[in-house]
């Protein structure tokens, strides 16, 4: 008889996502409110579509808001995270559960690492960062909290806090030129 090991628990699992006691989002929902219209979402959208971007990756694409409004301005989206928790709600969409430190299974013109970089190590990142490098064809659109500021919900599984200056030299180290710092993601360049 064979024995298998239970699965470990998902960090990024329902505790993390929708628990209202829990220490994450507290729900996470198209709006940090679950109320209104997605800006951020919008935002992301909107730079696409300026910038002419036919295929995008979003990193950490959680319950894939983002990637549902990429696939409906016609951008050829697709979407990785870890959490099973998540990806149960992007059904229909091409998101996918992959590790970003086992590499991008895909290369595209514009990446989005959304509030994601922050949960590696300090010593996973430069082989991270040299990896999106490598399978960014223009743009690397990153979001994150960075040492100085407020967060709203505790967050237990950040394991980087380094200021903003920090995250935009490692940026630059790994080849990416910083373009400009945005209300919902910063633009850096290949």
């Amino acid at each position: 008889m064979t024995r298998h090991r239970p699965s470990p628990p998902d960090p990024f699992g329902y505790e993390y996502f929708d628990d209202p006691r829990g220490e994450g989002y507290r729900g996470y929902h198209r709006t940090a409110t679950g109320e209104g219209a997605p800006q951020q979402w919008l935002a992301a959208r909107d730079f696409c579509r300026d910038h002419d971007i036919r295929t995008a990756v979003d990193v950490g694409c959680a319950k894939g808001f983002l990637i549902a409004e990429l696939l409906a301005a016609g951008v050829d989206a697709v979407g990785y995270d870890v959490s099973p928790y998540a990806l149960s709600f992007t059904t229909g969409l091409p998101c996918h559960r992959a590790d970003l430190r086992d590499g991008l299974p895909r290369s595209a013109e514009a990446v989005f690492v959304l509030g994601v970089l922050l949960y590696l190590t300090e010593a996973e990142l430069p082989a991270v960062l040299a990896d999106l490098r490598a399978h960014t064809t223009r743009f690397l659109l990153v979001s994150g909290y960075y040492a100085g500021e407020d967060q709203e919900v505790p967050d237990p599984l950040r394991r980087i806090t380094r200021p903003y200056r920090w995250w935009r030299d490692a940026l630059a180290d790994s080849g990416f030129t910083f373009e400009h710092q945005g209300e919902f993601f910063d633009v850096h360049s290949v």
